[in-house]
C-alpha cells in the first residue's frame, strides 16, 4: 500500500537528529514494490511551501530519511502512492497544497465515481478551481479546506487544533453521508493535514504508529567518533513522527500504535491530543 509519514520539530537544524531512531520506517522500497507509481515531499522553509514530487513509479528504494535529513525545516509531510484514483502524473501526486496548507492520504474514497459531485457542492468556486488532479484525495482535501473557509478559518495561521479538527471531522462526515454508512465505515484513511504550524492525522482502517520525543539522549548522528568517543544529548529536541502502512516498529524506536477511528490534533508546541473521530 502507499506509505505516508508526517514530523513536527522543535528545532530545524536537527531533523536529522530526530528522524534517525525512525529511519528504518522510512524507506518504501520501490523494486519490491512494484505498484508504487509516485512519490513527493512538502515542507515549510524561509516561510515558504516547499514541495517535491515525481510522478514516476520509484526503481530502487524511496529514502525519506536521506531525502530530509539535511533539511531546515519544523514540519515536514511525505508520501509514496499506490494510485487507485487517476493516472501517475504530477497533479496527482501527492503531497497537495492550498496556500499553507499540505495534506497527503492513504486510503480511497468509496464509491468516488459516484460522490465526486455530492462532494464538490460543499467546495467554493474558488477552491474548486485549484483542483488539478483527478484523485479523490485531492477532492477530500478540498472539502477539508471548504470546512476552514465556512469557519472563517482558511488563511488563520493560528487556527486552533479543535478548529482544524472540526474541518476533519466534517469532511469524513460529509463522505459518509454520500457514500453510506457501511461504506465509510470499511474504508481505509490515514491522512495529514497541516499548515505549517499545527498538524492533524487520522486512523481510520489504516495502521498508523505515533513516536512523540521529548529529549534524545546519545545521538547517533553527532556522537563524537573514537578516540574521543563522546556522546551528544540535546535534551532540548522534541519532536513528534507519525508513519502509516508500515511494518510494526521495533520496540527501540519507541512507537505506539494509534488506535482505530482517531483523529491526532498536534499544537504548535507538540502537544499531541487523541480524539475520536
Amino acid at each position: 500500500m502507499s506509505r505516508l509519514f508526517a514530523y513536527m520539530g522543535n528545532d530545524q537544524d536537527r531533523v536529522k537528529c530526530a528522524l534517525y531512531p525512525a529511519r528504518k520506517l522510512l524507506v518504501a522500497d520501490g523494486a519490491a514494490q512494484t505498484s508504487f507509481d509516485a512519490w513527493g515531499l512538502g515542507f515549510y522553509q524561509g516561510g515558504e511551501v516547499l514541495l517535491q514530487r515525481r510522478p514516476k513509479p520509484p526503481t530502487d528504494p524511496v529514502d525519506f530519511y536521506s531525502l530530509v535529513k539535511d533539511l531546515r525545516t519544523d514540519v515536514i509531510i511525505g508520501h509514496v502512492r499506490q494510485g487507485t484514483v487517476g493516472k501517475p502524473k504530477n497533479e496527482n501526486t501527492h503531497p497537495f497544497r492550498f496556500r499553507s496548507w499540505l495534506f497527503a492520504h492513504h486510503g480511497t474514497v468509496p464509491h468516488f465515481d459516484g460522490v465526486r459531485d455530492e462532494l464538490l457542492r460543499a467546495v467554493p468556486d474558488f477552491l474548486r478551481r485549484n483542483i488539478r488532479g483527478q484523485t479523490d484525495s485531492e477532492h477530500l482535501f478540498h472539502v477539508m479546506l471548504a470546512f476552514l473557509h465556512d469557519a472563517g478559518k482558511l488563511d488563520d495561521q493560528n487556527v486552533s487544533t479543535a478548529q482544524v479538527a472540526a474541518a476533519v471531522r466534517g469532511a469524513l462526515a460529509l463522505v459518509e453521508k454520500a457514500a453510506g454508512k457501511a461504506a465509510a465505515d470499511g474504508m481505509e484513511c490515514a491522512l495529514a493535514l497541516t499548515n505549517g504550524r499545527i498538524l492533524a492525522v487520522t486512523r481510520h482502517g489504516a495502521t498508523v504508529y505515533l513516536q512523540e520525543r521529548a529529549s534524545l539522549h546519545d545521538c547517533a548522528v553527532c556522537r563524537e567518533p573514537p578516540p574521543r568517543d563522546k556522546r551528544i544529548d540535546h535534551e532540548h529536541l522534541r519532536s513528534v513522527v507519525v508513519v502509516a502502512d508500515v511494518d510494526p516498529p521495533t520496540a527501540d524506536m519507541k512507537f505506539v500504535e494509534v488506535a482505530d477511528r482517531t483523529l491526532l490534533a498536534i499544537s504548535h508546541d507538540l502537544k499531541v491530543e487523541k480524539l475520536a473521530i
